[in-house]
C-alpha cells in the first residue's frame, strides 16, 4: 500500500473495505491539455481584460498567463507515466490512459498535430514569437496588460508576484521531443477539440482569419455587443476584426473536422479508433479488456456553445452496448465522456433529439454493470456518488492539466472476495522540476488560481479516495 491517506466514501451502501482484492483494471485519467497554438488570429485574448464585467464572463478563459506552456506542462505528464507506468494502489501496470477531451484549444490543425505528437509520441513546436508575451504600442501608454516575462517591460502582473524570465519566448517556442506514454492510450473529443475557443462552430470568417497574419489584441472599435456569448457562438470573426499585428501566416491553424479527429487518432494509434469509425464518422467507441468494458462518448453539442449534450440515438447504442455487459457475469462496465452530470444541459438549438443528463444517468442506472463514469471540462476535481437501484455509480471528474493543480488521477477497479466493487483513485503529478518550463507552468497556475485555488483542488473526498459499491453479481 502506497504510502498516502485515503478518504474511504460508502455513499452507494455499506461495505467493509479490505486490503485484499483482485485488480481488474488499471487506468491513468487525465483530461484538459489545451494544447494551443497562442499566436493564432483566431483567438481574441483581450476578452480577458473585461474579466470583471458579468456580461463578458461566459466567455472566460479567452487567456491565461501561462498558456503558451500548457503543451510542456503535458508533455511533463507523459513522461512521468513512462518512467513510472504503474498504478500506486495495487502495483498493476496502467492497462490504459484516457484523455476525457479539451486535448486543444482551438480545434486547429496545428494544435491536433502537437497534441498527437506528445500522447503518441514524436516531437512538435508550438513558436509564442509574436504573441501577447511580446509588448508593442498598439494598446496604447502605460504598463503592458498582459504578463510579459521580459524584466525590462512594465505589465500589470510582475506587480503582482508573477515572475520575469530571461528567454522565455525563445525557451518556449523550442521544440518538444516526447517518447509517448510508453503504454496505450486513447482521448475522445471536447468542445474545445471541435469548436473555436471551446464556443463557436468554424465559419468562413473565422477560418479567413485563422490562416492569415492579422491578429488583434485589441477590442474593436465601437464593439459592444448584447450578447456577446450568443454572438461569439454564431460569429466569432467579429471579435478578431481591427489587427494591430503582423504574424507568421500557418495554413495549419485551419479548423479540423470530425473526420481530422478521427483519421489522425486512427494513424497514431490511439486505441478504440478504427478506419470504420471514420467511414462511420463517429468518435463513439467501446474498448473491451478482460475484466472492463469501457465506453467512450461524444458529448458536444451539435449547434454549438460550451455546454454539453448527448443524442437519443447516442443513449440507444450505449443501452445496446451495456446490455451485452448485463449477461457477462462478474464484468463492469465504465463509461467516459468529456461533459459529466453538471454540464450536460446545452439547449442551443431546441432540438428534441439532443438530450441532457437526467437522460444519460437513467440509461446508466438501468445496468448494474456501470460502477464509474470519467468526465473532465469542469478544470476541478470532483467525486459524485449516483445511487440507483441496481447499485449506482460513482461520477470521476478529474480538473485540468492546463489550470491547477494540474494534475491526473489514477483509477484503479478492484474487485473483493463477494463481488464487490471499489475503485482507488490517487491524484498524480507531473513532478517536473522547478525550473523546467513545466514547473514554472504549474507556478504560474497556482497564482493565477487564486482564492479559488482551494476549490479546483475539491474536498479531501474529491482526492485520493477509495469509492465502494456493494456487490450486486459475480
Amino acid at each position: 500500500m502506497p504510502p498516502l491517506n485515503y478518504a474511504i466514501r460508502n455513499d452507494l451502501g455499506n461495505m467493509v473495505p479490505q486490503q485484499n482484492a483482485a485488480p481488474l483494471l488499471s487506468l491513468l485519467h487525465l483530461s484538459d491539455a489545451h494544447v494551443m497554438d497562442t499566436v493564432s488570429p483566431a483567438r481574441c485574448e483581450w476578452v480577458e481584460l473585461l474579466a470583471q464585467d458579468p456580461l463578458w464572463k461566459p466567455l472566460l478563459h479567452m487567456h491565461r498567463p501561462y498558456e503558451a506552456l500548457t503543451h510542456w506542462a503535458l508533455a511533463a505528464h507523459v513522461e512521468r507515466a513512462r518512467q513510472k507506468p504503474v498504478a500506486p494502489w495495487a502495483g498493476r501496470a496502467f492497462d490504459l490512459a484516457i484523455s476525457t477531451g479539451d486535448n486543444i484549444d482551438n480545434a486547429q490543425l496545428n494544435e491536433l498535430q502537437a497534441c498527437i505528437s506528445i500522447l503518441g509520441g514524436g516531437r512538435t513546436r508550438l513558436s509564442v514569437a509574436g504573441g501577447v508575451h511580446e509588448p508593442s504600442a498598439e494598446l496604447g501608454a502605460g504598463p503592458w496588460p498582459f504578463w510579459c516575462p521580459d524584466p525590462a517591460v512594465q505589465d500589470l502582473w510582475k506587480p503582482q508576484g508573477y515572475p520575469a524570465v530571461e528567454d522565455f519566448v525563445a525557451r518556449a517556442s523550442a521544440e518538444v521531443h516526447s517518447s509517448g506514454f510508453g503504454f496505450a492510450w486513447t482521448s475522445l473529443p471536447g468542445n474545445h477539440d471541435y469548436m473555436r475557443q471551446g464556443t463557436a462552430l468554424p465559419e468562413p470568417m473565422i477560418e479567413q482569419i485563422a490562416v492569415g497574419s492579422n491578429k488583434t489584441l485589441r477590442r474593436p472599435q465601437g464593439f459592444d455587443p448584447a450578447d456577446p456569448l450568443t454572438l461569439f457562438v454564431n460569429a466569432p470573426g467579429q471579435f478578431s476584426v481591427g489587427a494591430t499585428r503582423q504574424v507568421t501566416a500557418v495554413p495549419e491553424r485551419r479548423a479540423i473536422s470530425r473526420d481530422d479527429w478521427l483519421t489522425a487518432h486512427v494513424r497514431h494509434g490511439a486505441v478504440g479508433y478504427t478506419a470504420e469509425q471514420v467511414r462511420r464518422g463517429s468518435a463513439d467507441m467501446v474498448i473491451d479488456t478482460e475484466h472492463v468494458r469501457i465506453i467512450m462518448l461524444d458529448t458536444n453539442h451539435p449547434a454549438g456553445d460550451y455546454q454539453g449534450s448527448i443524442g437519443a440515438a447516442q443513449l440507444a447504442w450505449l443501452e445496446d452496448r451495456l446490455a451485452e455487459v448485463d449477461v457477462q457475469p462478474g464484468r463492469v462496465a465504465v463509461l467516459a465522456s468529456h461533459h459529466g452530470s453538471a454540464s450536460l444541459n446545452n439547449t442551443r438549438g431546441d432540438d428534441p433529439e439532443r438530450l441532457h443528463a437526467e437522460a444519460m444517468t437513467a440509461v446508466a442506472h438501468r445496468h448494474a454493470c456501470v460502477v464509474a463514469w470519467l468526465v473532465g471540462h469542469r478544470h476541478v476535481h470532483r467525486v459524485t456518488a449516483h445511487p440507483g437501484p441496481l447499485g449506482g455509480f460513482w461520477e470521476i471528474t478529474t480538473g485540468s492539466t492546463i489550470d491547477w493543480p494540474c494534475q491526473t488521477r489514477a483509477v484503479e477497479i478492484v474487485r473483493h472476495g463477494q463481488g464487490e466493487i471499489e475503485i482507488i483513485c490517487t491524484l498524480m503529478d507531473h513532478e517536473a522540476a522547478p525550473d523546467s518550463l513545466a514547473g514554472l507552468h504549474l507556478n504560474l497556475t497556482r497564482r493565477f488560481a487564486g482564492d479559488i485555488a482551494l476549490n479546483m483542488q475539491g474536498q479531501v473526498t474529491d482526492g485520493n479516495v477509495r469509492l465502494l459499491r456493494p456487490g450486486l453479481h459475480t
